[in-house]
């Protein structure tokens, strides 16, 4: 399997303005498609606001797919189901997740709420005959600057375990890329 360049790989990018007046252009044309396709969140309110007037707002995306070397792409795609079976055990493993959790202190209160809910289930003694994963792993392109010849990597920037509401937005992100 031949590797790409960091140089052959930087050429395949899109190339966008650094000057955001030339920019904008593309970025109302993009809220505008996502307007008219659904690619929308509903928006947190916030106290004092009218908040009808923002109860949607375009989804966070890029305005051109990412490209991924097909050597990446098929190296993380074979360790997904070790970081699988990996979390899957993490989560099997009482005192560690307890112990690990409650360092946190007050500095994640999502954290401590999925913490406190967990731990009255456990508590109640409630066995699950069985459990799903639904995982997703956010990865970004590393392409050092100051080596042109060397190899693009992907690196795990996040594994998330709750935050896959985005998937139902993912064919609309590929309709608005195209």
């Amino acid at each position: 399997m031949s590797t790409m360049s960091n140089s052959e790989f930087l050429s395949t990018r899109p190339q966008y303005s650094q000057n955001t007046s030339q920019l904008r252009a593309y970025v109302d044309e993009a809220v505008d498609w996502e307007a008219t396709h659904g690619l929308l969140l509903r928006a947190p309110k916030h106290e004092g606001e009218d908040w009808l007037k923002t109860a949607l707002v375009p989804a966070p995306v890029a305005l051109g797919p990412s490209p991924i070397p097909r050597s990446e792409f098929d190296k993380v795609v074979a360790l997904q189901p070790v970081l699988n079976e990996l979390l899957d055990r993490v989560s099997q493993d009482h005192d560690f997740l307890t112990s690990t959790l409650q360092s946190l202190g007050s500095s994640d209160e999502f954290t401590l709420r999925i913490l406190d809910m967990y731990m009255q289930q456990k508590a109640l003694g409630v066995c699950k005959p069985g459990v799903i994963g639904i995982h997703r792993s956010d990865y970004l392109i590393h392409v050092p600057d100051d080596e042109p010849d060397a190899r693009p990597m992907a690196k795990q920037v996040e594994f998330n375990t709750i935050a896959s509401s985005f998937a139902s937005l993912s064919s609309i992100v590929g309709d608005f890329h195209r």
